[in-house]
């Protein structure tokens, strides 16, 4: 292997902050503004373009929020093949610093084809790809900057890393809608590209140029990152690419993307198709150099499982009854390889078991880029807190894309309130809080939030045109879901963090990402429903959160935590 210009592991005597490390900050800042700045306005931008295309109003914002919902499902599914093509093939640089220019290049096809469902299609697409690509990279880039004698900085880093994605969502979500109002009603430009015009955008060209700055900050910090080298890289790393996507298309991209457009004499042996492939590919590669990441644990426990269930082998006396030695799965593979490399998949699973309910609340959460946008839009927008200050003045107008701003300004207020006052509260004086408690108490409590929202809306519907219910009420479901972020997404992730072996944690955080994929898709199912009112919507999801959270609690009840803090 050739030697790296650069550095490929920290200084260990280095006791000050990372040299590379204001670039990705500076990068992150940057690349969330765009994308919330873009997200903020999807939904009432397809509306129109759908009912442009002579869709009734009700209509057009249903189709609408099944494509943002499967956009940003695609998002949270392309960290499964992002994390495998920085660990295994390209490194965490090369991978986010490529898939960045794939996210610019969606940005630009948003900004010029913004005004065709085909353009948006197409943007989305590359976005979805580009970000999602990136999503499992760059926290992990930041921590690779750290050694031994700067370690205790890197909580502070990450505060500043999670301050940041905040205070970009903030501006974004205040700043994008009210320039793509403006523009619409002021300006009208276009662009001549090989002989077709095309009209451009700049609520959707401005994003595009924070993510080119956001790629041009992070090129800038190469010579001072430390660059850690993918393993196995090179002609392995690319086979193990490889042989994932085709399995991650066959078992999760097909299914959740083209099911519903492609027909099904074409579905089924493309999927069959790329399931087959990928487990040929992966077969190759194990033939190349035997693996002993979590496919091939799976494959091997799969391909042996007769040696592991009862009667196939001897129970090993010698071990704990609940040694992975003794599972009914893993135990041939805990033979073949080792008991720490077999514990790995068992761990995922046993978490993952967990998660999937937790896709029910990401289905409630991001919501508010959609339905509850849905609902601003009939709502009165007038705040009645306009001011003048010298020259500038404000009539306390807010645009429905505006409000979901509250969110992020929420979450800063909320995680040192729960912190230090809510959390200890509830230790002491109702009941010792495990992270699956916390997170249960945060599910019934984003049902609790759709089922203020779905009174709000009965009391929109009733009031009609004439009477319009003041959007100030949103502020109430709003900070309810937010609480129930709190519980429930910071501390999933600790949670899923401290469940997993030191080898599988990348693993483990792509399956976590991929629960909001799922959730998003529910949310997309669920629309297609036929006059269904959006009052009844949001109680349905309150009921569905209910129910989750029910089962999550009672799922809890009978978890076992691991500690691998001494691995």
């Amino acid at each position: 292997m050739a030697k790296s210009k650069y550095l490929t592991a920290p200084d260990p005597q280095e006791t000050s902050w990372p040299k590379g490390v204001k670039y990705i900050i500076g990068n992150e800042g940057c690349e969330r503004f765009s994308f919330y700045g873009m997200k903020s306005v999807l939904q009432v931008h397809i509306t129109a373009l759908f009912v442009a295309a002579a869709m009734a109003e009700t209509a057009a914002e249903e189709h609408a929020q099944e494509m943002v919902h499967l956009f940003v499902a695609g998002v949270y599914a392309f960290p499964m093949i992002g994390a495998i093509v920085a660990d295994r093939w390209l490194g965490k640089y090369h991978t986010i610093l490529t898939l960045s220019l794939v996210y610019c290049l969606g940005h630009f096809v948003l900004s010029i084809a913004e005004n065709t469902l085909t353009g948006m299609w197409i943007g989305l697409g590359l976005i979805a790809v580009g970000s999602g690509g990136i999503k499992p990279c760059v926290s992990a880039h930041v921590g690779d900057q750290f050694g031994k004698s700067n370690w205790h900085l890197v909580d502070k880093v990450f505060q500043a890393f999670y301050f940041i994605i905040n205070f970009g969502s903030f501006f974004a979500t205040l700043a994008i809608p009210a320039i793509r109002a403006w523009e619409h009603e002021h300006l009208d430009w276009s662009i001549n590209i090989a002989g077709h015009e095309f009209q451009t955008s700049i609520a959707f060209g401005l994003p595009g140029v924070l993510m080119f700055i956001a790629t041009i900050l992070f090129w800038m910090g190469r010579k001072v990152f430390v660059h850690v080298p993918a393993n196995p890289g090179g002609k392995l790393g690319f086979m193990d690419t490889l042989s994932s996507s085709f399995l991650f298309m066959g078992f999760i991209g097909l299914p959740m993307f083209f099911f519903e457009i492609m027909p099904a004499l074409a579905f089924w042996p493309t999927l069959v198709g790329c399931i087959v492939v990928g487990g040929i590919l992966f077969a190759v590669r194990q033939k190349m150099q035997q693996d002993d990441g979590f496919l091939a644990v799976m494959f091997y426990s799969l391909l042996h499982l007769g040696q592991s269930q009862k009667g196939g082998s001897k129970v090993d006396t010698s071990v704990d009854q609940d040694s992975v030695r003794n599972h009914w799965f893993f135990a041939a593979a805990a033979k073949k390889f080792d008991d720490i490399t077999a514990e790995g998949p068992r761990a995922v699973l046993r978490i993952v078991t967990v998660f999937i309910l937790i896709s029910v609340f990401w289905a409630l959460f991001d919501q508010h880029a959609s339905s509850w946008i849905r609902q601003a839009q009939r709502m009165d927008l007038n705040t009645g807190l306009g001011f003048t200050i010298g020259s500038f003045s404000w009539n306390g107008d807010v645009l429905p894309s505006q409000v979901s701003a509250l969110n992020p300004l929420m979450v800063m207020t909320l995680i040192p309130l729960n912190l230090f006052l809510i959390y200890p509260a509830i230790d002491k004086y109702i009941i010792k809080l495990t992270p699956l408690r916390k997170m249960t108490i945060g599910m019934f409590v984003a049902s609790l939030a759709f089922a203020v929202v779905a009174w709000i809306q009965m009391r929109v519907d009733a009031g009609g045109n004439t009477d319009k219910v003041s959007v100030l009420w949103q502020i109430l479901p709003y900070l309810i879901m937010t609480q129930s972020e709190v519980m429930v997404s910071i501390t999933g992730l600790e949670f899923a963090y401290t469940q997993a072996p030191a080898r599988m944690k990348s693993t483990i955080m792509g399956f976590w990402l991929l629960t909001v994929a799922l959730g998003n898709k529910l949310v997309a199912i669920i629309t297609k429903i036929p006059d269904m009112p959006l009052a009844n919507f949001f109680w349905l999801f309150a009921g569905l959160m209910a129910v989750a959270a029910a089962i999550f609690g009672v799922r809890g009840l009978f978890y076992t935590y691991k500690d691998y803090s001494q691995e």
